[in-house]
């Protein structure tokens, strides 16, 4: 009896002991939670360069790895965005088909923040070289009804550019080459907007969707020529939607989803882990405690 009362009293500690495993992972904190990651994106607006191998290695420190961003990415193209831990990175940029053990052309450092949104252009710096410009990409939500738009002058052309929304606001005034505007606030529609930039000159059309937040990148092409390139910092509703409604009235959040870690941190949450140890505890304290009673009670 005394043994079969040791290995009851055993069970009774195991299923203690589950319970309180699963009590501490239900209720610690989760790694990746605690600290929002922070987004960068890459944009190549040199047009002396030709097509490129982008690549970001870090953070720095034991667990720092290396990934490949693009792989052939021409003047104008820009990259969306990247979910990226805290930390300090390295940017590279090769020429297509260069040697990847060679020292790369332009190699830029940047420290990574929790909770930033941030845009790498590369710019031509008029010596034959390039340079790297860190810029902060605002995603607060605009106001009801509306979209914020900015300018990125990534045409190199001799004279400043002029960008103006017919009807509304002026986007850039005197804008030069690596140039860029603050985030202006118009009406959520689709705009013509006109370029201009010495003698040449270009009709754009710009959807602007509730809540969204857009960067329009202008580049230049053979003859001076100008082209505008909407780039989404925030998607918002479509064009001409009406804002959505949940059944009480109210309307939905509005402005962009706070973003994830991706591939760089675990869940949100604790998962099926504390669940399952609980099934298997109360099974075992349940049977353990009415044996020990019955035995009590005999005794």
């Amino acid at each position: 009896m005394h043994v079969r009362t040791g290995r009851v009293r055993g069970a009774v500690l195991v299923g203690t002991i589950l319970l309180a495993v699963a009590a501490g992972l239900a209720f610690s904190p989760v790694a990746g939670a605690a600290q929002p990651v922070g987004q960068l994106r890459l944009g190549h607006l040199s047009p002396g360069t030709r097509a490129v191998v982008a690549t970001i290695s870090g953070p720095d420190g034991a667990g720092s790895t290396e990934q490949t961003v693009a792989r052939d990415a021409a003047y104008g193209d820009v990259t969306g965005y990247l979910r990226l831990v805290p930390g300090r990175y390295t940017v590279t940029m090769r020429p297509v088909g260069s040697d990847p053990s060679a020292p790369a052309p332009l190699a830029a450092g940047l420290q990574i923040a929790p909770g930033t949104a941030q845009s790498l252009f590369f710019f031509d710096t008029g010596s034959g070289q390039v340079r790297g410009d860190l810029v902060t990409d605002d995603l607060t939500a605009p106001a009801a009804g509306s979209g914020r738009v900015r300018v990125v002058k990534g045409a190199r052309t001799p004279t400043p550019l002029q960008a103006l929304a017919v009807g509304g606001p002026r986007l850039a005034t005197d804008l030069a080459y690596g140039a860029v505007t603050e985030y202006a606030t118009v009406a959520a529609r689709t705009w013509d907007v006109r370029l201009s930039s010495g003698a040449a000159t270009e009709a754009a059309q710009l959807p602007v969707g509730a809540g969204s937040v857009t960067t329009v990148v202008v580049t230049g092409g053979p003859g001076g020529a100008l082209a505008a390139h909407p780039i989404t910092d925030t998607p918002g509703l479509p064009v001409g939607a009406a804002p959505a409604v949940v059944h009480d009235g109210a309307p939905l959040p509005r402005g962009g989803v706070p973003a994830g870690a991706g591939g760089t941190a675990d869940d949100d949450g604790p998962g099926v882990l504390p669940l399952a140890l609980c099934l298997l505890a109360a099974p075992v304290l349940v049977y353990g405690t009415s044996v020990l009673r019955a035995a009590r009670r005999r005794g």
